[in-house]
């Protein structure tokens, strides 16, 4: 816990000179709607291991952090729509069994209905007029067809002034929301389909090393060491050795960096969302043993798809056992979190597996909402700062993706990295 209360204090100690430093890059660029991050913090590293564009687990915040999110929703209609917005379509997950999505997709409401909106539910799949989903205790999401005339889309009697996406857009970015006249967000562009793990996390470490440069500290606290490995077969022999042995390579850094005998390789689907195709490793000849089992894991990402693309990334271990904190966000502003706790986990593991729950947090230490003496439950500086550039990344990261999407000049791409 020393790392974690020394970088409170600091960034305490620094609220104006960090605040303008946040200004300063919001001003440059578009920040998302709303964001998650997922944050490790060991007795010698704080990071942002991941970045969630369409988060969703709204439902695991308690009700101070649903009232805190709504706040923050009235602040982003004053602030940017000069209070326009008054209906929202929600375009949900589709193709999902889960009760708890739809426990997700209920909070969401709650979250927008606080804040003066109407809401509604639309699905572009849809070969019917309605649909009814239900969530873990049973309530009803109730959902209808998209209808599309022009540059508009509408439900019914309901025409929104805002298309809210709570769908990663896996597969592909859906014609029926592409070329709106109505404000979409998270743009279309930026779904799974399109979205590159080692893209965001370039962003990301080059905004760590910038605001530790300003800080006066060492960036590779925040930082995640990210190589990108392309044309991965998992059932081809001499791919598993090109990956064990760049594997291995990254081991030697880390070693050589940390001075710590044992670092953690986490390999990933540069894709993929869901904590699916998802391997660590301490040595890279566990590739070249990997049984059958293993391989279909590694090949086959959410929809189906085959995976090609993997990252290898540093691990980072946990000094909470068995949990790690998720903070949400919406327009760059932490709304709350909660703690993704896996009771067969161990502190190096991955913890977005089977098994996993979640645990409340307490907005600050004086504000303890568990009303107990012991309890380190709370948001804390630190990780809210580092959330905050986390999602500044992914602000980075849509506009590298947008520019992509519609600029033939690759020069300007290039240039956002």
């Amino acid at each position: 816990m020393k790392l974690l209360k020394k970088i409170d204090d600091l960034v305490l100690l620094n609220q104006d000179l960090i605040s303008n430093w946040f200004k300063e890059k919001e001003d440059e660029v578009k920040i998302p709607f709303y964001t998650s991050v997922d944050l490790r913090v060991s007795e010698n590293k704080i990071a942002a291991v991941d970045t969630n564009i369409f988060p969703g687990g709204f439902n695991n915040l308690s009700n101070f952090f649903i009232n805190s999110a709504s706040d923050l929703i009235k602040e982003y209609k004053r602030k940017f729509h000069d209070n326009i917005i008054k209906n929202v379509l929600i375009v949900p997950e589709f193709h999902t069994r889960n009760n708890f999505y739809w426990d997700n997709i209920l909070s969401l409401i709650k979250i927008l209905e606080k804040a003066g909106l109407s809401v509604r539910v639309g699905l572009y799949e849809s070969d019917f007029g309605e649909y009814e989903f239900y969530a873990s205790d049973n309530n009803q999401v109730l959902a209808s067809k998209i209808e599309r005339i022009d540059n508009k889309i509408f439900i019914k009697d309901f025409e929104p002034d805002l298309i809210l996406i709570n769908n990663d857009l896996s597969d592909y970015s859906p014609a029926i929301l592409e070329g709106l006249d109505q404000l979409v967000v998270p743009p279309t562009e930026v779904g799974w389909h399109a979205r590159k793990k080692n893209i965001h996390f370039e962003f990301y470490n080059k905004l760590v090393v910038e605001f530790a440069e300003m800080l006066s500290i060492d960036s590779s606290i925040f930082s995640l060491s990210t190589k990108l490995v392309e044309d991965i077969n998992f059932d081809i022999l001499e791919d598993r050795e090109r990956l064990a042995d760049l594997t291995n390579q990254m081991i030697r850094d880390l070693v050589r960096h940390y001075n710590t005998p044992n670092p953690l390789v986490f390999v990933k689907n540069n894709t993929g969302t869901y904590g699916m195709a998802v391997m660590q490793v301490q040595k890279g000849d566990e590739f070249l043993s990997l049984n059958r089992d293993g391989r279909k894991k590694m090949k086959v990402s959410k929809g189906g798809s085959y995976l090609k693309n993997v990252i290898l990334q540093e691990g980072v271990e946990t000094i909470y056992k068995n949990k790690e904190p998720v903070y949400y966000l919406i327009n760059s502003q932490v709304a709350g979190g909660f703690y993704r706790v896996n009771d067969s986990k161990s502190p190096h593991q991955n913890l977005n597996t089977r098994g996993m729950y979640f645990k409340c947090l307490c907005t600050s230490k004086e504000n303890n909402e568990c009303k107990s003496i012991n309890c380190n439950n709370y948001l804390h500086p630190s990780l809210e700062v580092i959330s905050k550039i986390g999602t500044l990344a992914t602000g980075y990261e849509i506009e590298y993706l947008v520019k992509k999407n519609y600029s033939s000049d690759a020069s300007s791409v290039r240039a956002l990295l």
